[in-house]
């Protein structure tokens, strides 16, 4: 697959263009999630709309409910988020903007619940991955139990009529719930950071864009990723992130999500592009923006 529609798809803008601080934003699960935090930030102004899950906010934004969603892409203790790389992958909803938030994880109970009622604690994976080393301390029969959202587990826990289950989730979360925290900073790492990325229905660069992300597969050959990296380092470009993900169907074969730093504006790097978009068999350019 080659890009087409050059201009068109790298959505270039001129500078006088400003990133809005208000609009619909699509966040998943309710409030008092990281999410809602990251998006109240980035866009201070905004109208906050929740999801269920990371399909429907990106669906939310392809339909024109919402104006913005933001989706968790990494942390960097637990590394990525793969519902959000299997979101991006479909190549529905594009990156505008990133932020990295600082992640401070709380053990939440009901008032007048004590360390030693604990039977079940409830939070997202990534949550619980993130306070892995908090957890190994506690009692074997203590259960850990996923949910969908670290704010959607501590408002299940503060509607339970049991008292003897909490959840990891953050401060605002507690508050917003009515639920005491028994411990705090609990997260393994108080450098704990997780990213977020604003995605659009379309490709648009703002003022300050110098971050690319892409998802691409290499041909199935020798040296052909190093190849790509070759193709950055031809123009000096810092590679910022590349993973692999596994490509669900062939049997040990990958597709690798990276970001450079890089402007599309340069004509150096939409040539790069084109061409990397012509010899891999899935590319994906997933847009040009500035993280704060």
């Amino acid at each position: 697959m080659g890009i087409t529609g050059e201009s068109d798809y790298f959505g270039i803008l001129d500078n006088d263009s400003v990133f809005p601080s208000g609009g619909r934003i699509a966040c998943q699960g309710v409030r008092g999630a990281y999410s809602a935090i990251a998006a109240k930030r980035m866009f201070p102004e905004g109208e906050l709309m929740f999801f269920k899950n990371f399909d429907a906010v990106a669906e939310a934004v392809e339909k024109g409910l919402c104006d913005f969603g933001m989706l968790p892409v990494e942390n960097n203790t637990f590394g990525p988020v793969k519902a959000t790389y299997e979101v991006l992958k479909k190549g529905k909803v594009f990156i505008v903007r990133s932020e990295k938030l600082l992640i401070s994880h709380r053990l939440l109970v009901k008032p007048n619940t004590a360390f030693s009622d604990i039977k079940e604690i409830y939070s997202h994976e990534q949550a619980l991955g993130q306070c892995a080393g908090f957890l190994s301390t506690l009692p074997e029969d203590v259960k850990r139990v996923p949910s969908f959202n670290t704010a959607l587990a501590a408002k299940f826990v503060a509607e339970s009529e049991r008292s003897d289950i909490a959840a990891i989730a953050s401060p605002e979360a507690g508050e917003l719930y009515g639920l005491t925290p028994l411990d705090m900073k609990i997260q393994d790492s108080d450098n704990n950071y997780t990213r977020f990325v604003c995605v659009a229905r379309e490709r648009k660069v703002y003022p300050g864009a110098n971050r690319i992300s892409l998802i691409l597969s290499c041909p199935h050959r020798p040296g052909s990723l190093h190849h790509i990296l070759g193709e950055f380092a031809s123009l000096n470009l810092n590679l910022l992130r590349l993973e692999s993900h596994p490509i669900v169907g062939r049997d040990f074969e990958f597709s690798f999500s990276m970001d450079i730093e890089a402007q599309s504006a340069d004509e150096r790097v939409r040539d790069m592009l084109i061409s990397l978009s012509k010899e891999c068999p899935f590319f994906l350019y997933l847009g040009n923006y500035m993280e704060i």
